[in-house]
């Protein structure tokens, strides 16, 4: 089956919070999804963490990339801390624990090798 190209314009589709996040300081916006259009395996959108807020510690069974499109902050990785600023990028091994700070808002750009990001786990720290 041939995929036709498709243009996801400014703002869409809408803004969605983080299920974790107490005060939507977690939010984000899902461009390549299967469920709003053409995917091929794979499910891309924006990571929005507003200044002082916190993703909790989790893993995937897939792997992950994140691209800082704006702000810093930092990426928990099991042990390490590691500073990001705009222009790094991040791969995520699956299993990997992880989780990101922001003392100043964020903007970060993700990836996962699914059609849908309904198909992406997310497991607390203490899950295996």
């Amino acid at each position: 089956m041939t995929h036709q190209p498709v243009h996801i314009p400014d703002g869409a589709p809408d803004l969605k919070v983080m299920k974790e996040a107490s005060r939507a300081g977690l939010k984000y916006r899902l461009l390549i999804d299967a469920d709003g259009g053409p995917s091929s395996d794979l499910c891309q959108g924006l990571f929005y963490i507003e200044d002082g807020h916190a993703e909790s510690p989790h893993h995937h069974d897939i792997p992950e990339t994140i691209h800082v499109i704006e702000g810093k902050g930092f990426a928990i990785l099991g042990d390490k801390r590691q500073p990001l600023s705009p222009g790094d990028t991040l791969f995520i091994p699956a299993g990997l624990v992880h989780g990101f700070e922001a003392p100043e808002s964020m903007t970060l750009l993700f990836s996962f090798p699914v059609d849908r990001f309904a198909d992406v786990a997310y497991h607390d720290a203490d899950q295996t």
